[in-house]
């Protein structure tokens, strides 16, 4: 008998707690919130919306689902007595995300049949593309963008500068010390010691105007690197490469009218599959040659500057270092099948006085 009571009073008891809990009402001022524009940079922006409870009994917020995985509701738990206000606050997480968006929280309570909706919006500007750093070469322990520095074309009163990123990969600090440099060159490491995993740069400084000459200018600027603790040091180099051409900036259309004018017989030597020692094809001094002729089709010498490779197993020979117009120069293009030891490509650099063409190339290639 005295179970029974106590089950009968239980059930009166809830059924008064519901009968208390119908009496709330869910309400917000403000149903949509506008973010505006938001960086996707900057990364999740929040909202707190005001929830109030109208009615004469408790609010109970039983649970807030979201439209989309990248909103992220949080709510008052305890009660809301009447006329009070509870909180619900939303995370919109805009990575990924660029572009305009709407999206809906719902709220489950005991204040309204069925969810009552908030909302919000706004417009997401993309994150700026940040270049992912590959490191291909290496001196040691010190892994680096490149080893070779190009400044196409430069004019003779220009200084140019350019950067090249490198990177511990070692499991010890590393100092990095340069060698001779030549006077027109300006190099700066920074920093001169690079902890494990740590990214630093060389920046290298081109003054033409201290050259003095025009045409193709390469040097080699020797790095030492150290690991410290270790006694362990490794030499590289970086190979510079510059083309120093005359300044047509302030020619008049008749001046460009009686200028010269380079003409390649062809911008490919292509010398195929080379001899071996002892085939049918002789060798003359023990290499295979080409040529490449330049004419001069303008109406006013065309001075060759420099008629170059930087490869060191192509020789050059033969030419002229100026070409009166209607003449031609043929120059000698050489390679020794013995010093190839794979396939060869490399490039003939020509930096002349044209100024529709002050720096030409010839491709060479050919086969072992």
């Amino acid at each position: 008998m005295k179970r029974l009571s106590f089950i009968l009073c239980s059930i009166f008891l809830f059924t008064a707690h519901i009968a208390a809990q119908n009496g709330a009402q869910i309400s917000a001022d403000e149903l949509t919130y506008n973010f505006g524009t938001i960086a996707e940079a900057d990364g999740p922006a929040s909202h707190t919306f005001e929830i109030k409870n109208t009615g004469d009994g408790p609010l109970v917020i039983t649970r807030v689902t979201a439209s989309c995985g990248c909103t992220q509701p949080e709510w008052t738990k305890e009660p809301i007595a009447p006329g009070k206000t509870g909180n619900v606050k939303v995370t919109y997480n805009p990575k990924g995300r660029p572009g305009p968006f709407y999206k809906t929280v719902s709220i489950f309570s005991n204040g309204k049949k069925g969810s009552y909706t908030l909302a919000i919006k706004g417009n997401v500007t993309p994150k700026p593309l940040i270049p992912l750093m590959i490191f291909p070469y290496s001196i040691g322990d010190l892994k680096m963008q490149t080893k070779t520095i190009l400044y196409s074309s430069v004019r003779p009163d220009e200084t140019l500068g350019e950067k090249i990123n490198v990177k511990n990969e070692g499991k010890t600090t590393l100092t990095i010390r340069q060698g001779k440099v030549p006077h027109y060159l300006t190099v700066e490491i920074r920093p001169t010691q690079l902890a494990p995993d740590e990214v630093g740069e060389i920046t290298l400084l081109f003054d033409a105007k201290a050259v003095k000459r025009k045409g193709r200018v390469t040097t080699e600027i020797p790095l030492t690197i150290e690991s410290i603790g270790q006694k362990n040091e490794v030499d590289g180099k970086i190979h510079v490469a510059a083309n120093i051409i005359d300044n047509f900036g302030k020619l008049t259309a008749a001046e460009k009218a009686q200028a010269p004018v380079a003409q390649l017989s062809g911008t490919l030597l292509d010398f195929g599959k080379l001899p071996e020692k002892g085939g049918f094809i002789p060798l003359i001094g023990g290499k295979v040659t080409g040529t490449v002729e330049v004419t001069n089709t303008g109406k006013s010498p065309l001075i060759i500057h420099s008629f170059t490779c930087d490869d060191e197993r192509i020789d050059i020979s033969g030419g002229k270092k100026e070409l009166k117009p209607g003449t031609t120069a043929t120059f000698k293009i050489s390679v020794r099948p013995k010093e190839i030891k794979t396939k060869l490509e490399a490039l003939v650099n020509i930096v002349c006085n044209d100024p529709n063409g002050p720096v030409r190339l010839v491709k060479v290639t050919a086969e072992k």
